[in-house]
């Protein structure tokens, strides 16, 4: 997604000028899009939003007044113009990039991927299980989730997320209360945001220790 910011009624009423300056500029001249009509309005806004802006800084209330109007006419010419940008663009980034627009901030969190060097090891202690996966070294995960399954409960689901579930902030856990000389599945998967699926290992069937 390469879209640009069109909404700027929450700007800063100093900084509202220099991003339109910025708009004014792009959008001039740029043979990627056919907004003349609609740049002007923008052209037309400013110079009366600069002028009562200014005018404010004395502390006459009237003065503001006029400012908050002339900023609303300013920022709705510009959602217009963002908006045809926006269509006419199809979400060509170089292009976006020329209209002087800020673009739309890109989430910096990345997908969780598949689970590196998953492990399921016996311990010294009746009944616990250490698992351990690898730290990724391309990307930042909220934690690792460790699953198991009890085939005491009878047959092991094939969808892992019905599994118990252990969840660590790093990258280990030692999982307790298991039965000596069973063998039960295990699972890992990197966490990431509360809305993504997770990407599940392969699965490791290992008997617990006495």
């Amino acid at each position: 997604m390469n879209d640009i910011i069109i909404d700027f009624s929450h700007e800063h009423d100093e900084a509202l000028p220099a991003v339109t300056d910025a708009v004014v500029k792009g959008c001039t001249g740029n043979t990627d899009t056919k907004i003349i009509a609609l740049l002007a309005v923008v052209v037309t806004n400013l110079g009366p939003y600069k002028t009562s802006l200014a005018d404010t800084f004395h502390g006459d209330n009237a003065a503001t007044v006029l400012k908050n109007k002339n900023k609303l006419l300013l920022v709705d010419s510009l959602r217009d113009l963002g908006i045809e940008v926006n269509i006419q663009n199809k979400g060509d980034r170089e292009k976006a990039l020329k209209c002087g627009f800020p673009l739309v901030k890109t989430p910096s969190h990345q997908m969780m991927g598949d689970v590196e060097n998953f492990k399921v090891e016996t311990t010294s202690v009746a009944g616990v299980m250490a698992l351990k996966v690898h730290k990724p070294s391309t990307y930042v995960t909220h934690g690792t989730v460790f699953a198991f399954w009890d085939v005491a409960l009878g047959p092991t689901p094939t969808d892992r997320n019905k599994w118990f579930h252990r969840q660590s902030n790093g990258h280990h856990i030692n999982i307790g209360g298991l039965t000596p000389g069973t063998s039960y599945p295990f699972a890992a998967a990197y966490k990431g945001l509360d809305n993504e699926p997770l990407i599940w290992s392969n699965t490791i069937t290992k008997m617990v220790g006495d």
